[in-house]
């Protein structure tokens, strides 16, 4: 025996087993095509247009110059001293300040190329380009103090220079790169030794506007840059404010309102009086007055700039909204103060009355300006501008401070209200936004709903809808007050059907804001007798449905109300419950089993999808048939709690579909039909098809997945195709159409590889298997090939599926048109019929790919897309989508329905039926169909 063994051992390690030399792999070398030399040549143009040319072109490939920096450098300096055109050497200095970025240039080197041909320039504009090169190149060297320091001293001299543009210009270079190191140490004040800051606000009082401008742009630089600036510079910036140019009034207004933030408790004296006030307020006062500047431009950016002052004192707050000035061109005083100033003067008087001939305090004429009003009136005069820019501006800020101040917001919302008739539709919302951002602070009057429930009367859909989600929020004082919002938003709904949903959502609101005001208005409401027996309204009118949906949100928090109701408002109750769950609240007096907390909550069947996924954790390693009963049970399951919950649907949907497309791959291992060597039937292909669909649903439909979840998607979706690609290279196709799809197979691995690599998600079996023989299958014949892939389909397993982030469903909600109707919508055959679509999107992170899918009787399909301005935004994922669906067809015999279905367009995956179909865009349904009756007539000549 053990002499057998012996010889079989022997045997079996004297085979020799002869491998086949593999072929050699063959890299392909890439090399990137380099980069051309620019050369510049500035003597080959004949013309000063040929010369600017080629300095634009020049300008153009200043990228890609390389190491030739250096001497393109040294021939625009060659070039500037032989040019006698002004214009060439004005470009010449832009270049070379564009230069100092380029690392193969010293800022240093520039600098004192600069500084040579400044010495011999006698042209202003060039002077002044040249000095912006310096400021160029000091900006591009941050670091570089000592360079600063230079380029600052040169810019001081230059700022003597006769024209404006230089000394603009200088002002400009000390302004951007000028700092306290400039400041000399020396402690004579002399022109040679001055700091930035006085230097600059020296430039305050020069002869030309465009000078003092930049001088107070320069400041503001100096601030943003962090440099600290004096106190001192708030007299020139008062002074400033009446300047007779408007650039310097605008530079004023800001270099005032930094003042503002600097310095708001120090204290400045009082005009023509001993008094001193806060800095904040003086400036506040001040800016107010610049709301009455001829300008619009002014206008608006003090109108701006009033609302970020919130250190303001509430007396000078509450002035901007009164007009009243001081009267008889007095400064009023109390009685202590007249009497020791009657005392001081030391007058004598007849004795009939104390201080009868004493001279008064009278106010110079020519020192009293009516239009210095300072903050009287600021807002009102912002709100009344002949421009909307003014007006937009004035209630940005008037809104910005009600809301730092509940006695401010209850003084200014007449004034916000007043806008809500506005002749433009922006400042109309504007009006109605701001108002909606106060609601907490503000409580509407009777007098002021006459002006806002006009608005409901507005054409524009976007002004309705802004006016009902602001009454959402606000709250109104009286019975009478809401009544009247009651009666106004049912005339909003008889006018505009169109706005059915959104009036119902306001209603739910007032509801719920006004549970004890709505309490005496229920008879009323909802038609009540205490003798009689009321007919029973009509459900389907949505008048009667925006009534129950207000009393039941008021009743939620006032139960009295509910004892008033009649036998058929539980009967409505119920029926809107279930048809209208986000609108209408659950009434704990009903008997009805809505308990969140008993076992068939939200947190027992989350419980109960995570149990589920920790049975499937092992799938892979179990066998087929066991694998195939566990998951159909699973799938049901979760189907099951999709439908019955609507808090875990997401995800108990997605897990069913990930799950799902398992059990038919575990179907198709079951049968044995992929690694067998009989035909494959077209069942099979259907079956591949529907697991391509639940993993495209899978990747684009849910929100929230993580990497491994995409991960195990895109693996599953691998071995679809793999199976898939088998089945139709067993059928009889071209060689052509072979070599194809096995290319467009390779590519797919190689970017699930890139994906799996890059996210750091472990493959299982069958994809590293894939993976580790990626190279071969594209350098193998077809039958090899073929023969790789009947290996792979052996290690498919089933794969589970844990999910660990909150899954949302990306949903829409065609809200109109609702449904078929008996009268059709008619058109002329061959034009267009423009349909209105409201839609309501939940969950979708970006509109881009959404359209509208309109499919005819004759099946064809074709899709809208809205346009951007369409989506409105109301939420991180919520939007809503207002447009109209653009619809024509050929002559129809009778009318018909056409559906209309909003879909998500995705670019598909590779398809391996017919390779000329490569990245064809589908779309996945996101709601329902809705039915739109419509007849195409005949054209009548």
């Amino acid at each position: 025996m053990a002499a057998l063994l012996k010889k079989r051992a022997v045997a079996e390690f004297s085979q020799v087993i002869q491998e086949e030399p593999r072929p050699i792999k063959k890299l392909k070398l890439v090399q990137k095509p380099l980069l051309p030399e620019v050369h510049l040549d500035l003597t080959v143009g004949t013309s000063t247009q040929e010369a600017v040319s080629s300095l634009i072109h020049l300008e153009r490939q200043l990228s890609q110059i390389g190491e030739n920096a250096v001497n393109i450098v040294r021939q625009l300096v060659d070039h500037y001293h032989r040019e006698k055109e002004s214009v060439v050497r004005w470009k010449i200095a832009h270049i070379l300040g564009l230069l100092s970025k380029h690392p193969q240039c010293a800022a240093d080197t520039i600098v004192e190329e600069i500084i040579s041909l400044l010495k011999t320039e006698k042209s202003h504009k060039v002077v002044g380009q040249l000095i912006q090169s310096l400021q160029t190149v000091g900006l591009s060297a941050p670091d570089n103090r000592d360079l600063h320091l230079k380029i600052v001293q040169l810019a001081r001299e230059h700022s003597k220079h006769t024209q404006h543009v230089v000394r603009s210009s200088c002002l400009n270079l000390i302004g951007a790169v000028g700092s306290q190191d400039t400041i000399s140490k020396d402690t004579d004040q002399s022109e040679e030794h001055i700091s930035v800051q006085t230097l600059l606000i020296s430039f305050t009082q020069d002869q030309d506007p465009r000078v003092r401008s930049s001088a107070f742009r320069a400041v503001q630089q100096l601030h943003q840059r962090g440099q600290s600036i004096d106190l001192s510079v708030y007299d020139r910036t008062c002074k400033a404010l009446t300047d007779d140019y408007e650039d310097v009034r605008t530079a004023a207004v800001k270099l005032m309102w930094i003042l503002c933030h600097l310095y708001p408790e120090s204290t400045v004296p009082v005009p023509e009086s001993d008094d001193e006030i806060r800095l904040v307020d003086d400036g506040f006062a001040k800016i107010c007055n610049m709301m009455n500047d001829i300008s619009m431009k002014v206008r608006v950016e003090a109108a701006t700039l009033l609302g970020s002052l919130h250190q303001v004192s509430p007396k000078f707050l509450e002035q901007t909204l009164d007009k009243k000035l001081m009267s008889n061109m007095r400064q009023k005083k109390s009685a202590h103060e007249r009497a020791k100033d009657h005392y001081a003067s030391g007058e004598w008087s007849s004795g009939q009355k104390w201080a009868d001939d004493a001279p008064k305090d009278e106010v110079a004429p020519e020192s009293v300006t009516l239009m210095n009003m300072g903050a009287c009136g600021a807002f009102v005069h912002g709100t009344e501008d002949e421009f909307l820019e003014v007006r937009n501006a004035a209630l940005d800020s008037l809104c910005e401070l009600a809301a730092q101040s509940q006695e401010f917001a209850i003084l200014s919302q007449d004034s916000i209200i007043d806008m809500f008739n506005d002749e433009i539709e922006s400042v109309r919302l504007n009006a109605i936004n701001s108002l909606r951002k106060l609601s907490n602070h503000v409580t509407l009057r009777e007098d002021q709903l006459e002006i806002i429930l006009g608005v409901l009367q507005d054409f524009s859909t976007t002004t309705r809808e802004a006016l009902r989600d602001m009454l959402c929020d606000v709250r109104v004082s009286t019975k009478e007050s809401l009544n009247a919002c009651i009666v106004g938003l049912l005339d909003n709904l008889r006018r505009y059907p169109q706005d059915k949903r959104s009036v119902w959502k306001c209603m739910k609101f007032l509801g719920k804001q006004h549970p004890h005001l709505t309490l005496p208005l229920v008879p009323t409401l909802l038609c009540l007798h205490p003798y009689f027996d009321t007919p029973e309204p009509d459900m389907d009118d949505p008048a009667y449905i925006s009534v129950l949906l207000m009393v039941f949100n008021a009743a939620f928090s006032c139960p009295t109300m509910m004892t008033m109701f009649e036998d058929y408002t539980w009967q409505h109750y119920t029926y809107l419950r279930e048809s209208l769950p986000d609108l209408v609240p659950v009434l704990k007096n009903q008997n009805e089993d809505k308990d969140d907390n008993l076992p068939g909550s939200s947190s027992s069947v989350s419980s109960f999808i995570q149990q589920i996924t920790q049975q499937v954790e092992n799938i892979c390693s179990m066998e087929n048939n066991t694998a195939q009963q566990m998951l159909q049970v699973i799938v049901k399951d979760l189907h099951k709690i999709s439908e019955l919950d609507s808090r875990n649907s997401a995800s108990a949907e997605c897990i069913g579909n990930f799950l799902q497309s398992q059990l038919l791959l575990t179907q198709l291992m079951t049968k044995q039909t992929v690694s067998s060597s009989c035909i494959m039937d077209n069942h099979t292909l259907a079956t591949v098809e529907k697991i391509l669909e639940l993993t495209k649903i899978c990747q684009h439909i849910f929100v929230g997945l993580g990497i491994a979840e995409i991960g195990l998607i895109r693996q599953t979706e691998l071995k679809a195709i793999t199976i898939q690609i088998l089945t139709l290279m067993k059928a009889e196709m071209t060689n052509e159409k072979q070599q194809d799809m096995k290319q467009n197979y390779t590519k797919l691995i190689k970017n699930l590889k890139s994906y799996l690599s890059s996210s750091q998600c472990h493959p299982d079996a069958f994809t590293t298997y894939i993976f580790s023989v990626v190279d071969d299958l594209d350098l193998n014949g077809l039958p090899e090939f073929i023969t790789s892939l009947q290996h792979a389909t052996t290690m498919i397993k089933p794969s589970a599926f844990p999910i660990v982030n909150k899954i949302r469903k990306i949903t829409a909600v065609i809200n109109d048109p609702t449904g078929p109707t008996d009268k059709p919508l008619k058109f002329t055959a061959g034009l267009t019929l423009a349909v209105p679509v409201d839609v309501m999107l939940e969950n979708v992170p970006c509109t881009s790919n959404i359209r509208i899918k309109k499919k005819f009787a004759d099946q064809t399909v074709q899709l809208f897309t809205p346009k951007s301005s369409d989506f409105h935004k109301l939420g991180p994922l919520r939007h809503r989508l207002v447009t109209q669906v653009l619809m024509s067809h050929s002559l129809w015999t009778e009318p018909t329905n056409v559906e209309l279905c909003v879909s998500m367009e995705t670019a598909s995956n590779q398809k391996f039926k017919d390779t000329s179909q490569d990245n064809v865009k589908q779309t996945i349904d996101l709601s329902k169909p809705v039915q739109v009756y419509v007849s195409p007539k005949q054209v009548k000549r």
